[in-house]
């Protein structure tokens, strides 16, 4: 999420209004810009103010041509509960956005870290410097999450004339992994120490690689657990649900098929649905 023409005219909009707020702009801006929001606080929170206003007037708006058409109580409910509903939302939704997407971004970095120390070891036994390595670092798309923060580094030192150790220090914290952090608090250590680095980065491929390894035996493990559950539930036991029914049915003389009904069109979609978001999360995937 970029700072564009609507978000800076909110900023300027609610100015005075957080002028007044004493609120710590280093630390709220740090967790936008762990989130990846190029915004500074008070342009993202003038545009969730500005965003509450806006789905305010429109949902009241709306509901009260509805009302205007038709005239009765369970309109006048409709209008008074979305009027409520939907600013409320809005705000939840934008409030809780930068903690998730910052919550996402460390578990794509998290997931493509042992390679990346993998990638920067190879480039340090040929002698290549840091900067030189996160810079083409930051060309790589494969590597997800990590490219950005790679970028963001080559960033303080190429435009910004930071040396490595201070622009590492930026990086580490604006960083939403906490394995990221340390990665490069022990660059920063052994650049300080004047130190080797290849020793450093090959023992970080072996603990990464070793926790990647145990990482995804723990997640085929619950996910063969899942497996065994999806079928039991949503499978084998409406299967049963059904036979037992119909036998029921021709002793007692008759079925009602309300319950079928609504065990076919809610109950196993509602199950699929909690399966699916269960095995996404399990195999540590964005949900």
């Amino acid at each position: 999420m970029k700072s564009t023409k609507y978000t800076r005219f909110c900023r300027q909009l609610f100015a005075s209004t957080f002028q007044k707020l004493n609120v710590s702009e280093t630390s709220k801006n740090n967790i936008l810009a762990k989130a990846d929001i190029s915004m500074v606080y008070q342009e993202y929170y003038s545009m969730i103010l500005m965003n509450i206003l806006l789905g305010f007037i429109a949902s009241f708006v709306s509901t009260l041509v509805l009302y205007l058409l038709i005239p009765n109580s369970i309109t006048a409910l409709l209008m008074l509960i979305i009027t409520s509903l939907v600013p409320v939302l809005i705000g939840v939704v934008y409030l809780q956005l930068p903690s998730s997407k910052a919550k996402a971004r460390g578990k794509n970095i998290d997931r493509h870290l042992p390679y990346v120390a993998n990638f920067v070891n190879t480039m340090s036994v040929a002698g290549i410097s840091p900067s030189e390595i996160f810079g083409t670092l930051a060309g790589i798309k494969l590597y997800g999450e990590v490219q950005k923060e790679a970028k963001k580094i080559t960033t303080e030192i190429e435009l910004m004339g930071v040396d490595a150790i201070n622009a590492l220090r930026k990086a580490i914290e604006i960083s939403p992994s906490k394995k990221f952090k340390e990665f490069l608090q022990g660059i920063v250590a052994v650049l300080q120490s004047g130190s080797e680095l290849a020793p450093y980065f090959a023992h970080c491929v072996d603990r990464y690689m070793y926790d990647d390894l145990s990482d995804r035996k723990k997640n085929l493990d619950s996910l063969a657990i899942m497996a065994e559950s999806f079928v039991t539930t949503v499978i084998a036991f409406p299967l049963f649900l059904v036979i037992i029914l119909s036998v029921m049915g021709l002793t007692s003389g008759g079925i009602d098929f309300i319950f079928l009904y609504i065990i076919s069109l809610f109950i196993l979609p509602l199950a699929y649905l909690g399966f699916y978001v269960m095995m996404k999360s399990g195999m540590g995937e964005e949900v």
